[in-house]
Formats: structure tokens, C-alpha cells, sequence
């Protein structure tokens, strides 16, 4: 939906439509369905997309955080470029679809530099406005697993382990330098399946080419659900 800011700026109108175009675009099962573009006037856009009860990824998990729920998850060609948990929203029995693709771009066989995305789930080569791939995606990811794991928001324990003398946590500007140095990454608890927290360990690799493929993901995070189940 445009905001009442942007929705005078023929601009972000076009980037609107853009996005309601890729997104009707999309046919997969784990990429919520668009129904369409409902509006009142040219400047008063809404896309509308098919129901989600479970509403969004990091709502469910802030709730774990709060309640003390316990860690651990035992229990056409796109760059997504803004993976996180308030971008994947689940229906009623907890699937997850993925939303928002305002800032995706359909692959190319070249690489891209444009510095898009939250910063806190952002791939280092995306940070550091370097050339990136596919691999930007499997980075957040990487980050997402951390978060289903622990509840918490990405580098929470560092951000609470590194305040200055006068109490305040260290900015995320900071954070992000020293992930992208290699010296923080996300939290993986000790209650994790090892295959699964070896998993997102791999997805964060300050290296891409060291991350693995999102068919590589898939077929470990299936290869752990049967050993789960077994």
C-alpha cells in the first residue's frame, strides 16, 4: 500500500505498480498469492494478496521471546534481496509463504551492486554496495534460521555483550562492520539439530561462495526432517 508521504510522488506510484506486476508474476506454493490491485484513485493503491492467519514470522517469534518458549528447531528465477521474518508470513497451519518483493529483481546473468534490503538481515558483499548474486539471498536465509532458532532479532546476544561504558548497546552500524569482518555472526543455541545449525552457519559465510545453493538447503533441511521423524 503507498503511505499517505509517497502516494503524491508519481515515482513511487511507478515503483508501486513495478512490484504489483513482479508479484503477479509469481506461481509457487511458499510465495503468498496475488489476488490483485484494488484502488480509489490513481494515487490510492493497495495490492491485495490471499489471507494469512498466522500473520508474520517475527510476531510469532517475539512472542517466543517474551514467553520463554524454548529454543532450538527441532520441533522464474528471483533475487528476493529483503528475506527476513517480517517479510514471511504464515497461514493457519504454519506454513510460511514469502511476501514483498518491492525490491527484488528478476536474475540476470551479471551481478548487481545497488545496496537494497534491511541492513540487519543484509548479506556483507550487499553492505559494502560490492557485486552479489543469488548466494545475497541464502545469507538472509542463514540470518532467518538464527532467528527461528533463538526468537530473538539478529545479533541480539552481541548487541547485549558489547555496550559501552555508559551502558548503550553497540550501534548497528558497528555490528554490521564486524559481520562483515567475519568477527560476529548470529547465535545458533546448543539445543539446535547440529545439521541445521551447521546449515545456517554455512548460509552466513562472509565468503558467498562458500554458501550453499538454495537446492543444497532444501535437500539438508529434508534430510533433517527425516532423521527427525525417523
Amino acid at each position: 500500500m503507498l503511505t499517505p508521504e509517497t502516494r503524491g510522488i508519481m515515482a513511487h506510484v511507478n515503483n508501486f505498480l513495478a512490484e504489483a506486476k513482479l508479484t503477479a508474476s509469481m506461481d509457487h506454493p511458499r510465495i503468498a498469492h496475488f489476488i490483485g490491485v484494488a484502488w480509489d484513485s490513481l494515487s490510492d493503491l493497495c495490492v491485495v494478496m490471499e489471507y494469512m492467519e498466522g500473520g508474520e514470522l517475527r510476531t510469532l517469534l517475539t512472542g517466543y521471546e517474551a514467553s520463554n518458549h524454548p529454543v532450538g528447531i527441532n520441533h522464474e528465477k528471483v533475487i528476493h534481496r529483503d528475506l527476513k521474518s517480517c517479510n514471511i508470513l504464515l497461514n493457519h497451519a504454519m506454513e510460511a509463504k514469502v511476501i514483498d518483493f518491492g525490491i527484488s529483481r528478476e536474475r540476470m546473468d551479471q551481478t548487481m551492486t545497488a545496496g537494497v534490503g534491511t541492513s540487519l538481515w543484509m548479506a556483507p558483499e550487499v553492505m559494502l554496495g560490492e557485486k552479489y548474486d543469488d548466494k545475497a539471498d541464502m545469507f538472509s536465509f542463514g540470518v532467518v534460521l538464527s532467528e527461528l532458532d533463538v526468537h530473538a532479532l539478529p545479533y541480539a546476544q552481541a548487541k547485549e555483550n558489547n555496550r559501552d561504558p555508559n551502558g548503550r548497546r553497540m550501534p548497528d552500524a558497528i555490528i554490521l562492520q564486524q559481520v562483515a569482518m567475519g568477527r560476529i555472526s548470529v547465535a545458533f543455541s546448543e539445543s539446535n539439530p547440529m545439521s541445521i545449525a551447521e546449515l545456517g552457519k554455512a548460509c552466513v559465510s562472509v565468503d558467498p561462495s562458500l554458501r550453499p545453493t538454495a537446492a543444497e538447503a532444501l535437500y539438508k533441511l529434508q534430510v533433517a526432517l527425516a532423521q527427525a521423524l525417523a
